[in-house]
């Protein structure tokens, strides 16, 4: 590249020519053609995201679910009759009477 080259000084001297006004309006056509509807356009928004985030913000995610679901006692299901028939005898006592009463889950203990 060093070397002298005789069309160099020739290089030098050209100039570009100027755009035709046929390419603005093809210009300013092609860009008006790809708007349209915000609704339309939603379906082709890019977000860049880095890899470490997106892993990060995903493990935090998984890590959250897993803290959850182990802090929750696993629900039992409710009876179809409204009834309870699974008791605990932690902290039993019976009654002073020996009467036997049925409570209903919804209802309020007196």
């Amino acid at each position: 590249m060093n070397e002298h080259d005789p069309l160099r000084p020739l290089l030098h001297e050209w100039e570009a020519p100027d755009p035709s006004p046929a390419l603005d309006a093809r210009v300013r056509a092609a860009f008006r053609g790809r708007r349209g509807a915000w609704w339309e356009r939603l379906w082709t928004i890019r977000v860049s995201i880095p890899v470490p985030v997106l892993a990060a913000v995903l493990l935090l995610v998984a890590a959250s679910v897993w803290i959850e679901r182990r802090s929750t006692p696993p629900s039992r299901p409710a009876a179809p009759s409204g009834y309870i028939t699974r008791l605990e005898s932690a902290g039993f006592q019976p009654l002073p009477d020996g009467a036997t009463r049925v409570i209903r889950s919804g209802e309020i203990k007196q």
